[in-house]
């Protein structure tokens, strides 16, 4: 099991068992989203929540995009430092061109070796 995959069994297990307490009524108060004597606040700290683990997530994303560039070896020396800006200036929409322009094109370059 690789490590993104760790990572996604244990989120999903912590999910799983934040199901399990609030079946057994752990989180049931007299207002669901009563949150620190605070009457619908709980609501948006759970969004609060949500967003911040989405956030991280998306940070993480344009990291492993980040370090794939630095450590892959492009054709031409230009084009490393071109995505590396690209990635820098444009953050989350930079990472996701370059995994669909670079990553997945290595991906299809590998399978039609592997078929020839």
């Amino acid at each position: 099991m690789n490590k993104i995959q760790k990572i996604i069994t244990f989120a999903l297990t912590i999910l799983f068992a934040a199901g399990i307490a609030n079946a057994f009524g752990y989180f049931r108060s007299s207002d669901m989203y009563d949150f620190v004597g605070m009457p619908g606040f709980g609501m948006f700290v759970g969004f609060g929540f949500v967003a911040m683990a989405i956030g991280i997530l998306l940070f993480l994303f344009w990291l492993w995009m980040l370090v794939d560039c630095l450590k892959r070896d492009f054709r031409k020396d230009y084009e490393k430092i071109v995505w590396v800006l690209v990635m820098i200036f444009l953050h989350i929409l930079g990472a996701v061109i370059y995994y669909f322009v670079v990553k997945v094109e290595e991906k299809k370059a590998g399978k039609d070796r592997k078929k020839s």
